[in-house]
């Protein structure tokens, strides 16, 4: 009864507002109308889809930049406190700040207060916000089924009656038919820039008992449901880290229904994958490290939200933090940046839940609750005006030099076993211990513990590549990774301990052929690494444990531009194989580097035409585990670079400066270079290209400004935490 009385008042606010502005028109009254709101055809906008990496319109691409849109005063009740004129204020302002797109939410119960029953007025308020779109020319991007958003609170249906929303079958028949409505009302609606299943599921009241099976069929049964009516807009899953959590919702498990992945890297609420301040090296790689991971699963993605409080951290410095993300987000090849938040919520929120529990939830936003800029919207602008300059035709993220593998286990849905090596019929069949829930009623175990040990090795070795000038990327170990010319295995992809965590037995014979045919192959091993015939790979073979608390390494060979004598040093962070290191016989290989022990710690090999590197200490395991590791004089790329050098790979382009992430988006012959400083200091550096250069262009958002060049280098100055752009010819 109180949601009727709020909503009569508001329709009559609305009824109103549309006559004194009559370019809006309504859609009718009936449920079932096809009808959408549009605004004069000469401003609509027009329609939006992937072109490759990228969204295209009108044949051209670009890419989609804005916020994450919670209104100031509603917030969340924003569709039961209705407030037309408030509304478009806010779209007004946010096209004054340069959006092109902003994501919504779809409240579940206020479009279907009852099971089949869709409220008439929420569909009249979705045609006004359409018209909102294409009066001010901001795409919508809805996220359906909200649902959780904000805080600890979860908007829920009151006809769920406990029922799990990603199993129940009565559930997914109404969210099925839900989805489908909306994407028979809106499928040829140009306005929305794509269907967002819902907000980084699973669904917050049942994030422990959602398994990979749910999870899948959920997204196609949804999928299905929208594409059955609607052929036009692209259809994405909103995921929270479910990449480097390995939750249900990963991308491996969504890529077969999903047209593009999102990330949220909020590396400040990761604290076990990046120990550092908000403001780091490391913490400043999290959009670029997921982009890539998510990426690997063979889709699309994009950066749909990122932020930081102010009630926590300073401005300034959160602007810097959204700056050198942004610019690396977009070497990575993210294709939208979309942010949380537009707006900070108003101080009459604070009274109430979800933000009376949640203080860091009231200042998210771009502006302050009344409308000011925050530093962070002044920076947001003017990287909107860079991308908006850049002509993406032919354009796509450079490939990469060096693959970090993602082993088939982890990327895998549980209880599939197409990669077991079993063929036919068995009169015994096979039976796992550790994964029998489809085969063995047995419930889905919690890897957990050992999914943030590979997550924190592949983060080492992902800012240890950037650091040494080469772009890294995740292809799958059953995917084409052979197309790499440098190939990185930190531990534990080397070990035996955890099924999760490594490669299969039979990875290492198709990794000795790509190495004999020209491939370059670095590998760090631990006490418990397990490498059948490795010495034929390495030059080496696994003696024991070498149990250690601190290590030092020391060069005894000239290596790329390690000098003899060169040293690293090195803290063992837990008395355990995964972290010790291992003895090794030297079985024809060089060594490079001995111990504090004069024991071998790396050994290069020659094997056919290619060359392979071993580290006798899992270095990217240690690094993961130490706080601000990279804020500090820090110089394992070194050991990285030389092997890089060593093996002749030669990076599109790189800098000069280890905190100078450099990655090119690439048409062959032209395209752009995209420079990032992670570090807290102004550098200057120089850029250097694998060739010649013709011309070379820096964009700003007033145009572009020639650089010198000096054959295939030119140099560049570069704020602390700055990102800038270059074209090049």
């Amino acid at each position: 009864m109180q949601f009727r009385m709020v909503r009569r008042f508001s329709l009559v606010v609305a009824t109103f507002f549309f006559t004194v502005f009559p370019s809006f028109v309504l859609a009718g009254e009936s449920p079932k109308s096809n009808d959408s709101v549009v605004a004069d055809s000469a401003k609509n906008l027009p329609a939006v889809h992937l072109d490759g990496n990228y969204f295209s319109r009108d044949g051209h691409r670009f890419i989609p930049v804005g916020a994450n849109w919670v209104p100031a005063k509603a917030a969340m009740q924003w569709p039961t406190q209705w407030d037309p004129k408030a509304i478009e204020a806010d779209f007004a302002r946010m096209h004054e700040l340069g959006f092109n797109t902003i994501r919504l939410d779809f409240v579940w119960a206020w479009i279907e207060p009852r099971p089949g029953d869709y409220n008439p007025e929420a569909f009249r308020d979705l045609d006004f916000l359409i018209s909102l779109a294409h009066r001010y020319h901001i795409y919508l991007h809805p996220s359906l089924l909200i649902g959780g958003e904000v805080g600890e609170a979860y908007w829920d249906v009151p006809y769920r009656q406990g029922r799990h929303p990603h199993s129940d079958p009565d559930m997914l028949r109404i969210q099925t038919d839900h989805v489908g409505e909306l994407a028979r009302r809106y499928g040829k609606e140009t306005a929305i820039l794509g269907w967002d299943l819902t907000d980084e599921p699973p669904f917050w009241i049942v994030p422990d008992s959602t398994t990979d099976a749910m999870a899948i069929n959920w997204t196609r049964l949804l999928s299905w449901s929208i594409r059955r009516h609607d052929s036009l807009h692209p259809i994405v899953v909103g995921t929270s880290m479910e990449d480097v959590g390995r939750g249900p919702f990963r991308p491996d498990n969504l890529r077969e229904e999903a047209d593009f992945f999102s990330v949220h890297p909020y590396s400040i609420y990761a604290p076990k994958l990046f120990p550092d301040a908000m403001l780091s090296e490391r913490g400043t790689y999290g959009s670029a490290f997921e982009t890539a991971l998510s990426g690997g699963a063979g889709r699309p993605v994009m950066v749909q939200e990122i932020g930081a409080s102010s009630a926590q951290y300073d401005p300034e410095q959160i602007a810097k933090f959204f700056r050198a993300s942004l610019y690396s987000g977009l070497g990575a090849g993210a294709n939208g940046f979309l942010l949380w938040c537009y707006t900070d919520a108003a101080p009459e929120q604070f009274h109430k839940v979800p933000y009376l529990r949640s203080p860091h939830e009231t200042q998210f936003g771009l502006t302050t609750w009344d409308g000011r800029d925050r530093p962070s919207a002044r920076m947001f602008k003017e990287f909107e005006d860079i991308v908006s300059r850049l002509d993406l035709t032919g354009i796509e993220p450079a490939p990469a030099e060096a693959g970090i593998i993602v082993p088939y286990e982890w990327s895998k849905p549980h209880g599939d076993f197409s990669h077991f090596g079993l063929t036919g019929p068995e009169v015994v069949p096979y039976t796992t211990t550790d994964e029998g829930a489809n085969v063995a009623g047995q419930s889905q175990s919690n890897f957990s513990e050992e999914n943030l040990w590979i997550t924190g090795s592949w983060l080492s070795s992902f800012v240890l590549a950037r650091r040494a000038g080469m772009k890294a990327d995740f292809p799958r170990e059953y995917d084409d990774w052979q197309k790499r010319p440098l190939l990185l295995m930190p531990s534990p992809l080397t070990s035996t301990d955890s099924f999760l965590v490594h490669v299969h037995s039979d990875f290492w014979e198709k990794v000795k052929q790509y190495v004999s045919q020209g491939g370059a192959l670095y590998a760090s091993v631990a006490a418990d690494a397990a490498m059948p015939e490795m010495e034929s790979l390495f030059g080496a073979r696994l003696v024991d444990a070498n149990p250690k608390d601190d290590i030092t390494l020391k060069i005894v060979a000239p290596f790329g531009d390690l000098k003899v004598g060169d040293t690293f040093h090195y803290s063992v962070p837990s008395a355990t194989p995964r972290s010790w290191g291992a003895i090794l016989e030297i079985k024809g290989g060089t060594i490079i580097a001995v111990d504090q022990d004069n024991r071998p710690a790396l050994v290069a090999n020659t094997v056919g035409s290619g060359k392979t590197l071993l580290s006798a200490y899992p270095l990217e395991n240690y690094l993961a585990n130490l706080p601000a590791a990279f804020d500090k004089p820090e110089t394992t790329h070194r050991l990285y670079a030389a092997f890089r050098e060593w093996s002749g790979v030669k990076p599109l382009f790189r800098s000069d400066h280890p905190s100078v992430e450099v990655c090119a988006l690439s048409g062959g012959t032209h395209g752009y270079v995209v420079a990032t400083n992670h570090g807290s200091a102004p550098q200057s550096v120089t850029i250097t290209a694998a060739g010649p250069l013709h011309s070379v262009a820096r964009i700003t958002p007033q145009g572009t400004m020639p650089i010198q060049i000096d054959g295939a280098t030119f140099k560049v100055d570069i704020a602390a935490y700055e990102g800038e752009v270059f074209e090049w010819k």
